[in-house]
């Protein structure tokens, strides 16, 4: 066994990750544009060389914490499928719903970075929007298609109703000092997690 080489490597990790958590909180506040690696490094406690070492250039160190918090879930879409398919179309609507809102309240930064994003039309957008964005919005579709074939959600386009279900959803979680200040609620205690699905269903009439 290498020791040496295991020790050696277990720094670099920590390292990387605590670039990545910190390139995260700076994107999420700042933009793309508004950030740059020697401010992420400052934040990450590290070298500017060792954030240049990882991730080359800012893009990829974009690229890399998009891909941080999205890969699993893309990844875990097919066996999504798989397992919806033995329940009835509302209650597959409803549990990917209720993920969403889960994976909204632990991630609300992703959300920020892509309103951020969203704003003009780039070789980030584009990427992000071939790459994580298409594969959901095509699985959320499907869902809500079938659901509304089989009278469990309620009609309209399936985009539109997609994109609806995201407002609805994300807008308590990235606009959490807002929505504390002017409801007195507190968004990300569970139990308002809870009602916030809830809500999400009753807009699709889910039953």
């Amino acid at each position: 066994m290498n020791t040496g080489a295991a020790i050696e490597a277990a720094p670099q990790e920590d390292g990387r990750s605590r670039i990545l958590a910190a390139a995260l909180e700076v994107f999420s506040t700042s933009g793309f544009e508004g950030a740059s690696l020697r401010q992420i490094a400052d934040r990450a406690g590290v070298m500017h060389q060792l954030v240049v070492y990882h991730f080359k250039t800012k893009e990829g160190l974009w690229r890399a914490v998009i891909t941080s918090i999205l890969d699993d879930n893309i990844a875990r879409l097919p066996a999504w499928r798989t397992r919806l398919e033995a329940v009835s179309p509302a209650q597959a609507l409803r549990t990917v719903v209720r993920e969403f809102v889960l994976f909204t309240s632990r991630r609300p930064e992703f959300h920020r970075i892509a309103t951020f994003e969203g704003r003009a039309d780039n070789d980030r957008i584009r990427w992000l929007l071939q790459t994580y964005t298409r594969p959901y919005f095509e699985f959320s579709t499907s869902l809500i298609r079938a659901a509304q074939t089989a009278g469990a959600a309620r009609p309209g386009d399936p985009g539109r109703l997609h994109y609806a279900v995201i407002g609805l959803v994300t807008t308590s979680f990235v606009f959490a000092h807002e929505y504390r200040a002017m409801t007195g609620l507190e968004p990300f205690d569970p139990a308002e997690i809870e009602r916030i699905a809830a809500l999400t269903f009753d807009f699709l009439a889910i039953p």
